[in-house]
């Protein structure tokens, strides 16, 4: 890329404002969209959502984002990237992949896995940041 990298973030945490991802899209131009979902709380709602069914525990809000927004994104070329995936980013992932083929978006989607640690007896989980260096690969690959 020669150029400016234009990147704007629609979220700080699980829950937050629901149209932001819509406004970040049709408010100028854009070529990355960002969403933290994945605050320390937020890993505790995940994780009971995991306890109840092992498919869960990721951001399910995310995906009803992107049911309204992923043609938009798609339409206007713009990258996301989110760390909506939780505590199972490749369910979230197959999820993105199957809202895509229902609304009929070509889309590659790609998820990064590793930081998830051995849970000590008492603990629903424990994680690790891993940096950038999974997304970047991700984003080469043509994600």
């Amino acid at each position: 890329m020669t150029g400016p990298l234009r990147i704007g973030n629609a979220s700080g945490f699980y829950g937050d404002r629901f149209d932001a991802v819509r406004e970040m899209l049709t408010d100028g131009p854009l070529d990355v969209l960002t969403g933290d979902y994945l605050a320390e709380l937020t890993l505790l709602i995940l994780g009971r959502s995991r306890l109840k069914d092992p498919k869960r525990g990721y951001a399910s809000t995310f995906l009803r984002q992107m049911e309204e927004n992923l043609h938009l994104a798609h339409e206007r070329g713009v990258k996301i990237v989110t760390n909506a995936g939780g505590l199972n980013p490749a369910g979230l992932a197959d999820a993105v992949r199957a809202l895509a083929d229902r609304l009929a978006v070509p889309v590659r989607v790609a998820h990064v896995e590793g930081d998830g640690l051995p849970v000590p007896e008492g603990y629903l989980t424990a994680n690790a940041y891993l940096g950038g260096a999974g997304i970047a690969a991700c984003l080469r690959a043509g994600a």
